[in-house]
């Protein structure tokens, strides 16, 4: 009886060593599954950071670049404006006529007479 009694407490013990086998891998596929949860979290968090991170540095690139742009544009429209313009061409003036009209030579200056400044020009002559 001894013999037969060994074999049900193998077959019962080895029922048993497999429960617990299954038992220690579900807990372990579990306990991965977790940590894979973690790190996929933390991972995500930090791509998330390190976007945003980017995205901002470039926002303050552009914001940097615009502004001098801006400002490049502000002192051309300032030196711009302190230029007189010949009223023909369109060229810088150099030869002044009246206090709105300027041109850029001679030429331009009779060719705009002609055409239609000396109806409108309030320099006495």
């Amino acid at each position: 009886m001894t013999i037969g009694g060994d074999e049900d407490v193998k077959q019962h013990g080895c029922v048993r060593c497999k429960e617990n086998v299954e038992a220690a891998r579900r807990q372990a596929t579990e306990e991965q599954q977790r940590h894979l949860a973690e790190l996929e979290a933390r991972l995500s968090a930090e791509h998330a950071a390190a976007l945003s991170a980017v995205v901002e540095r470039e926002r303050q690139a552009a914001r940097e670049q615009l502004e001098a742009a801006e400002a490049r544009f502000n002192d051309t429209l300032v030196q711009t404006k302190r230029r007189q313009w010949c009223r023909n061409c369109l060229k810088e003036a150099i030869y002044h006529c009246c206090w709105n009209t300027s041109y850029c030579s001679i030429n331009c200056q009779q060719t705009h007479w002609h055409k239609e400044h000396k109806r409108q020009c309030r320099r006495k002559r």
